[in-house]
């Protein structure tokens, strides 16, 4: 995971994650509201690292599997938007992480994972996907860094992956080994970055969680892929664990 400076909630218009552990940051914005974005931070041996995630209900957190770490205790931080203090929670309960089979029946884990929150929160969750619409454009909340070109952009064109397919396939073989099965969609801004984890969102509806880019060198050059919320088998993964 990344290791940011910890500055104001942004809102941008694209958001990605790079692949295996090349992870990713927001880069300028404008401050937002958004009540159900969630600061994770992971602890270890005295050091911190952050990824962003979406609530979903009064209890359940969605973020990307990788910010997951063996040996670190994480903890969540909401509502971070401006005007209300950050109640911090440590989170106790096991993670769900969505896993399926191969044709060897060995188990396969995708990048898309479920927080329990220890008690109900009062912030307001985000929907789920309403997946009869494709957005064209999404918009991702998210944090800041020390780092990056000029962002001035709130929105980010959902693209075709074939080119970030290619860029994997050719730079990260190994990273595309595990990344070829996983349910995405991508996106592409020339001026904008993000955190992994962040929730990728159009009108008040979540439709994915930021994953990974190809090339870490291209970060606003290339797109980014993000899980898709409104592939069936998370959709009904998400339903049943929340529920």
């Amino acid at each position: 995971m990344s290791h940011l400076m910890l500055l104001p909630l942004l809102c941008v218009g694209v958001s990605v994650s790079k692949g295996a552990d090349l992870q990713t940051r927001i880069i300028r914005g404008e401050p937002c509201e958004r009540p159900f974005h969630v600061k994770l931070r992971v602890t270890a041996g005295g050091s911190s690292s952050l990824c962003g995630g979406s609530l979903i209900s009064d209890r359940w957190i969605l973020t990307a599997a990788h910010c997951l770490k063996p040996g670190r205790t994480m903890f969540a931080n909401l509502p971070v938007h401006p005007g209300s203090p950050a109640q911090e929670v440590e989170i106790t309960a096991e993670p769900v992480i969505y896993t399926d089979k191969d044709d060897n029946s060995r188990t396969r884990s995708h990048d898309l994972m479920l927080l329990q929150l220890p008690s109900p929160s009062d912030s307001q969750p985000v929907a789920l996907p309403d997946c009869e619409y494709q957005p064209k454009m999404v918009e991702i909340a998210g944090h800041a860094a020390t780092t990056g070109g000029p962002n001035d952009e709130r929105n980010t064109e959902v693209v075709d992956c074939e080119d970030l397919q290619n860029t994997l396939q050719t730079l990260f073989p190994k990273v595309y080994r595990v990344k070829v099965y996983q349910h995405w969609f991508c996106g592409k801004s020339p001026t904008v970055d993000g955190d992994s984890g962040g929730g990728v969102v159009y009108k008040d509806k979540i439709y994915g969680v930021i994953s990974f880019l190809g090339d870490p060198d291209r970060v606003c050059r290339k797109a980014a892929a993000f899980m898709d919320l409104c592939n069936p088998e998370y959709a009904t993964w998400i339903n049943q664990t929340i529920t």
